[in-house]
């Protein structure tokens, strides 16, 4: 099974790597609950830096002897993931005939053993690799995704993610001693996930109390499960929704986007965060009965210490804890475009937005964006501006055979 791991793009096109039920994917778990495999470190503490890119975790590694590789860190994921198209380049011996059940429903999978996953001053050895296509969303976030590292590591260590430093920090958990001020939550793991107690307060409503999949694989701030939704009534207690579209394990889906009134973890209490409402049962992002999971808008607030050995996490806040929780005020869905053009193409056209306004088509490709051409402005950067009010900016398109300038200007649509 890999788990809930949600690659999260943006509203418009977020990617959900969510996979709740595979056969045959994890191998036997030791004595501890981990899997098999070794962990190797350098040194007791072995610290590299990272790529915060759409709150996702990024790092630097390599599968045996490959290049260097791009790998998500991702809390949300109960199993290794190698992309499967990296390792049929990379020759690796695949078991082929599983199945994942991720966010968009069942997705092919297979299996590698015996590979060895380095970070700098960390090598993972043997523990096996789940493939699943994963250059679609590789397309959506603008960047390739080589492999996902989840509970096969954070299991045999205890990590630490400084988004604020831009810092990854591996432990030896044996005799690990935490004497800061964070605020201490406890764990539950089901289905080798983590899960947190919460709380969420919808406007006018008196505060629910939930578990949520800790889920630094997604993007998002909160992604509300279908049952939730309904059983709570959510969509008659949000003043407003936008639609948007997601894409993931299995497939695509299409959900709404609200604000809720606030979010509280362990004390901690954050205003106005958005959150992504399912309102379809195709698909999976949590274990039944839960409520949905906390992605990379919120745990980019924080230096966020995972301790699974002790079973539980640490949330220090950090300089951003009070900014706004944004969502995409251009209406545009992109992802990379055809070839090796790296222009980006519109997917999808958002109703009653500033992209639907002022005429942009699905299929446009947007060759340039306030004259910097866009292969050299890239998505992340874009998906940032995108994040921004009351700005104006001129596209360069190409339309069929037909060059145009169409310009068009942000604005909160939530």
């Amino acid at each position: 099974m890999v788990g809930c791991a949600a690659i999260a793009v943006e509203p418009l096109a977020h990617s959900t790597l969510a996979s709740a039920a595979s056969h045959g994917l994890y191998g036997d778990a030791d004595a501890h609950g981990a899997g098999p495999g070794r962990l190797a470190l350098d040194s007791s503490v072995v610290r590299m830096p990272i790529d915060v890119r759409g709150n996702l975790v990024y790092l630097r590694g390599r599968v045996n002897a490959s290049d260097s590789l791009w790998i998500v860190l991702d809390s949300g994921a109960a199993a290794d993931v190698i992309n499967a198209s990296r390792a049929r380049e990379l020759g690796l011996s695949i078991a082929e005939g599983g199945e994942a059940h991720g966010s968009g429903g069942a997705a092919e999978a297979g299996r590698v053993r015996g590979a060895t996953v380095n970070l700098p001053g960390v090598a993972l050895d043997g523990a096996p690799l789940t493939t699943l296509s994963l250059d679609d969303i590789g397309a959506r976030t603008g960047r390739d995704l080589d492999a996902i590292l989840g509970y096969p590591l954070l299991s045999r260590c205890v990590v630490e993610i400084d988004y604020a430093a831009g810092t990854l920090t591996i432990r030896e958990g044996d005799h690990y001693h935490y004497a800061g001020g964070g605020t201490v939550l406890p764990l539950e793991f089901k289905e080798r996930l983590p899960y947190v107690r919460a709380r969420i307060t919808l406007p006018g409503r008196a505060p629910i109390d939930g578990r949520f999949v800790i889920d630094t694989g997604s993007g998002n701030a909160i992604i509300l499960a279908a049952p939730f939704v309904r059983e709570q009534r959510v969509l008659e207690a949000v003043p407003k929704t936008i639609q948007v579209r997601n894409r993931g394990v299995g497939g695509g889906t299409q959900n709404l986007l609200a604000r809720v009134s606030s979010l509280t973890l362990g004390g901690i209490r954050l205003d106005a965060p958005t959150a992504t409402l399912r309102v379809s049962d195709v698909g999976h992002i949590a274990a039944s009965g839960a409520s949905g999971n906390i992605g990379g808008d919120v745990l980019r607030r924080f230096k966020v210490i995972f301790d699974y050995p002790r079973r539980r996490m640490i949330l220090e806040p950090n300089a951003r804890l009070a900014d706004p929780f944004e969502a995409d005020m251009s209406g545009l869905g992109v992802r990379a475009g055809p070839g090796e053009t790296r222009a980006f193409l519109v997917e999808w056209i958002q109703p009653s937005s500033p992209a639907e306004e002022s005429g942009f088509a699905p299929g446009d490709l947007i060759e340039r964006v306030d004259g910097t051409p866009s292969a050299e402005l890239g998505l992340p950067a874009w998906r940032e501006m995108c994040r921004r009010p009351g700005e104006t900016h001129r596209l360069g398109i190409l339309r069929g055979e037909a060059h145009l300038e169409i310009a068009f200007t942000t604005r909160r649509m939530l």
